[in-house]
């Protein structure tokens, strides 16, 4: 598996422009928008022929895409959404033999993610800052000395064994201590997976093995492994980014087909098929993160983010905050208080909805991350409050 760069004819932006303008003819009620490509990629897996029935076998492509749809007003751009697809053969063509190619795939996930768009709330739209042109036109490019490296990478493997309770405590490579870790391995007789063992954690406490505590993966002092799917897979380092072989999409562990190569994306923590997510973080993209507190909040209270603050917040109000280093957690936290803070893994494929607590428990941060979908009806509701 390996990346290629690719040429459009005659190049993505007048190709996608002209095909829209057809598609799309402008009415004169319409309102001008800009369609920001971020990401757009296709790779090829070489898949192995099933060894009962002959069939399958050949080349996967894949596509993914990452659109942002801004709109155009005269005080600039006014971000609106953003709309994320990826598009795969569909299994049962592959036993065919049948390969969809790449043109089908970049023109379906194209459309996948307008579709995505045909939702989109202009006027939520129109009440977040403005960007410039030449701001969007720097977006994911490469600033000179912005290149960072992650802990895991920097810094060698603590000697003793230990776990991580999460991706992030993995990045920064922060290890619960495990000294008693012991790992029962029991070895796989199905073709392609005679190396891959099952492979289970524990913990010998008192003469007695536990199962180790909810975690994301762990390390045996000289090696790393990740849970992947209930399973537990061996970690290998490739430079500045980390491999792992698991089963292919929609199959099951110690099954058929053999497995297949994952990179693991350390922005966002993901297992991908896409080799270039592996790569450190580089890109200057920029998270959105709204936080927010709704009725019977109380008085202003300020907002801190990384100890600094950036705003204060009463009931029915609104924060808008970027975050533009993919390679540092945020921490967000509401008042001075000696609770801890609200630390997550920056979304920069969509908006993030932060809302304060609205029932406080002893210990825990004064604000929330919640689901897309109840952060957009809370901040309608109080667009719709604060109008009256």
């Amino acid at each position: 598996m390996a990346d290629h760069p690719a040429d459009l004819d005659p190049d993505l932006v007048q190709g996608l422009t002209t095909f829209l303008q057809s598609q799309l003819p402008a009415r004169p009620t319409d309102r001008p928008a800009l369609l920001l490509v971020r990401d757009l990629r296709i790779v090829e897996t070489e898949q192995p022929t099933n060894a009962v029935t002959g069939a399958g076998g050949g080349t996967m492509h894949r596509a993914r895409a990452t659109l942002d749809l801004y709109l155009h007003a005269a005080d600039g751009y006014h971000f609106v959404q953003t709309s994320t697809e990826t598009v795969s053969p569909v299994v049962g063509l592959m036993v065919l033999g049948v390969a969809p190619s790449h043109e089908r795939n970049i023109s379906k996930v194209l459309q996948s993610c307008l579709e995505n768009f045909e939702t989109a709330d202009w006027q939520a739209a129109q009440s977040r800052p403005a960007q410039s042109a030449a701001a969007l036109a720097q977006t994911g490019h490469l600033a000179l000395g912005t290149e960072t490296t992650y802990p895991i990478l920097n810094t060698p493997l603590r000697p003793e064994p230990g776990y991580f309770p999460s991706f992030l405590t993995f990045r920064n490579n922060q290890p619960v201590a495990a000294p008693a870790l012991h790992v029962s391995a029991t070895p796989r007789k199905a073709t392609g997976w005679e190396n891959l063992p099952e492979l289970i954690p524990l913990l010998v406490t008192a003469g007695k093995e536990q199962p180790l505590p909810e975690n994301w993966g762990f390390s045996d002092g000289s090696r790393l492994y990740i849970r992947y799917q209930g399973h537990y897979t061996e970690l290998v380092r490739q430079g500045s980014y980390f491999e792992f072989m698991g089963p292919p999409e929609g199959s099951t562990w110690f099954g058929t087909p053999p497995p297949v190569r994952y990179t693991l994306d350390l922005v966002a923590g993901r297992a991908t098929l896409f080799a270039d997510a592996g790569r450190p973080a580089t890109l200057a993209d920029t998270a959105r993160i709204y936080v927010y507190r709704t009725t019977g909040a109380g008085p202003a209270t300020p907002v801190f983010l990384n100890n600094q603050a950036v705003g204060e917040l009463a009931e029915n109000q609104v924060l808008m905050l970027t975050w533009t280093d993919p390679a540092h957690e945020p921490h967000l936290r509401l008042g001075t208080t000696t609770l801890p803070d609200l630390t997550f893994l920056p979304n920069f494929q969509q908006s993030i909805y932060v809302r304060g607590v609205r029932k406080p428990e002893p210990g825990k941060p004064l604000l929330e991350i919640v689901p897309t979908r109840v952060g957009e009806f809370d901040l309608k509701a109080i667009r719709l409050r604060t109008r009256k």
